[in-house]
């Protein structure tokens, strides 16, 4: 997919646990707190994924057509709003009072982020990317994906304290990126096709 369509896609993951919070009475048996949890695994995707692939690319083209930074600007800065308010509702008691009141800020930061987002930098976007750079950069998106699921889930399933955890993450990056190279290496080594009788002309 284009790394738009992506993005896209991100947000509706993103707003349909924000309603799925907002539907919660209360902490029933622990499924706000597995809900928050995703919530803010959710926005650290969105942010991460942006600032580390689409934002540079665009940064770089909207210079040199002396395109309009202004956007791109807000949206950096309303994700480290975002962020803040992500790591206060974390270390926030279950229990506690203030809890409510910043899960309701953050969701209006959110959201005011994902609107202004969608209708000002991601049009922005399309007009001055082309078609072959926003798959390139889609492709990126979901490798990169690939590469976190990959530490993930070898850092479960082998044993040790955060250290080995932390090794074992880095090489499950590195099999997911040569599994990628290789991937890539086999489609370019691919012998091209020859046309129907080349040996048939050749023995002659």
């Amino acid at each position: 997919m284009d790394a738009l369509t992506l993005v896209r896609q991100d947000h509706k993951r993103v707003e349909n646990l924000l309603e799925r919070v907002e539907r919660l009475d209360g902490d029933v048996a622990g499924e706000r707190a597995v809900l928050l949890g995703q919530l803010q695994a959710a926005l650290r995707h969105h942010v991460d994924a942006e600032e580390a692939i689409l934002y540079p690319i665009f940064r770089e083209r909207a210079r040199r057509a002396g395109v309009d930074l202004a956007p791109l600007d807000q949206s950096i800065e309303q994700h480290r709003v975002i962020t803040r308010g992500a790591g206060e509702l974390s270390a926030t008691a279950p229990r506690d009072p203030a809890l409510e009141s910043k899960l309701t800020a953050l969701t209006v930061q959110v959201r005011t982020h994902l609107d202004t987002e969608e209708a000002e930098l991601l049009t922005a976007i399309e007009d001055l990317l082309d078609d072959d750079t926003l798959l390139e950069l889609g492709r990126r998106m979901e490798q990169r994906d690939r590469v976190i699921e990959a530490r993930r889930e070898l850092a479960e399933v082998v044993p040790g304290g955060p250290r080995t955890r932390r090794v074992a993450a880095a090489l499950g990056g590195l099999v997911a990126l040569a599994t990628a190279l290789l991937a890539v290496l086999s489609r370019r080594r691919r012998p091209p096709e020859r046309p129907t009788g080349w040996r048939r002309l050749r023995r002659r």
